[in-house]
């Protein structure tokens, strides 16, 4: 079964569990060269999906850039990777500095160092274009990307897409997130040990959440509505229900087994308590919506092709988030949308879908979420799917 990996040496979900998380393509890593800048970094990265020796035919398998949330882990790739190689897609997904496996850089400096990152590692897997798709605060990363790197993007098929996009406190005044943003950043610098301080009796995120709201991007409560994803991803895609239910612990554990101190930087800047600009190019998503549309308009009329693909905008939503809430939705949708006086339907194709019984991080492990973005950016339906 291609999907579950390599056959175990037992028959326990457990050992089987072992087998899968220990495959490569979850283990990747690539050096960034040393600037004037910084040395030279490490990066941890997962390639899952559809990979290059299957394309042996010459086959160019549509590939996603996924980036994660506050955490930032490769594992987020574990739950992608059955659904991506059986719709025939390569899904990217890398651990920003200071976690996983990747050098730590300064605060001010994250925001430049992934964007010197993704021409560098897309040169180096030999891959052209990619879709753009983020969860939580790696939408700050993706909207700096996506006018940084407008040229990666698929010219055919140009797809963004925002699932529980992070949205600044002062706009979805979530009165918890606020509340944090008063706290002094001193507090903020044992973020990363939290995880591994807490007891076994209870899981390390969910003492979290108790604490300060957060996003791991890994749901780590059962519920009704995970149970039914779990049996679609079994029925579908051919993951066993046993081995999912091992993952989901084993995928946290090796999470917090490694670096974490990046998330002490990364919910620093969700807050924006430091220097100016940690947001770079989207200090103001209403005013980067302009822009990108004024860039969009300026690209088509240099290219002179008015007949080209307008860029696609797909945003997803949990039917409950206490990290956004419907404050924070509608702020995103009216950025998106524009008005009367800024109509970007010319260049910018925008929709927006709410994701019943899903909650922040749960709606990004959505098998009906995944399906539909593979889909969109190229992936095929096979006849049993």
């Amino acid at each position: 079964m291609a999907a579950v990996g390599p056959e175990s040496t037992s028959d326990a979900p457990s050992s089987h569990a072992v087998d899968y998380l220990a495959q490569d393509q979850f283990h990747r890593r690539f050096i960034l060269p040393a600037t004037a800048d910084h040395s030279e970094l490490q990066v941890s990265y997962a390639d899952v999906g559809r990979n290059p020796k299957q394309g042996s035919d010459g086959t160019h398998y549509p590939t996603i850039l996924f980036i994660p949330g506050m955490f930032a882990s490769r594992y987020l790739s574990v739950w992608m990777h059955a659904i991506a190689e059986k719709l025939g897609v390569r899904v990217l997904v890398v651990d920003r500095p200071g976690l996983g496996h990747s050098t730590a850089v300064p605060l001010d400096q994250r925001v430049n160092t992934w964007i010197e990152l993704v021409p560098r590692l897309l040169a180096h897997l030999q891959i052209e274009h990619v879709a753009l798709a983020c969860h939580s605060a790696g939408t700050i990363y993706l909207l700096n990307t996506l006018v940084r790197c407008r040229e990666i993007l698929d010219p055919k098929r140009p797809l963004v897409v925002l699932i529980a996009p992070w949205i600044d406190p002062a706009h979805s005044q979530v009165a918890a997130m606020q509340m944090a943003q008063n706290l002094p950043a001193s507090v903020f610098s044992i973020w990363h040990n939290i995880p591994k301080l807490v007891s076994v009796g209870e899981t390390a995120f969910q003492k979290m959440s108790k604490l300060l709201p957060f996003s791991s991007g890994i749901s780590t409560t059962e519920t009704p509505s995970l149970v039914r994803n779990r049996q679609r991803i079994e029925s579908e895609y051919g993951m066993p229900l046993e081995l999912q239910k091992e993952l989901q612990a084993m995928t946290l554990k090796s999470m917090l087994n490694e670096n974490l101190v990046g998330a002490d930087s990364e919910l620093l800047q969700c807050l924006r308590k430091g220097p100016a600009g940690l947001w770079g190019e989207c200090e103001d998503y209403e005013l980067f919506v302009k822009r990108l549309a004024e860039l969009e308009r300026g690209r088509r009329a240099r290219e002179g092709d008015s007949n080209e693909e307008n860029l696609r905008i797909d945003a997803y939503f949990a039917e409950t988030d206490v990290m956004i809430g419907k404050n924070g939705q509608r702020y995103l949708e009216d950025c998106w949308r524009g008005s009367r006086e800024d109509d970007f339907h010319d260049v910018l194709n925008f929709t927006a879908t709410t994701v019943d019984e899903t909650d922040h991080d749960s709606v990004v492990q959505s098998v009906i979420v995944l399906k539909q973005i593979f889909l969109s950016a190229g992936g095929t339906m096979p006849a049993d799917v």
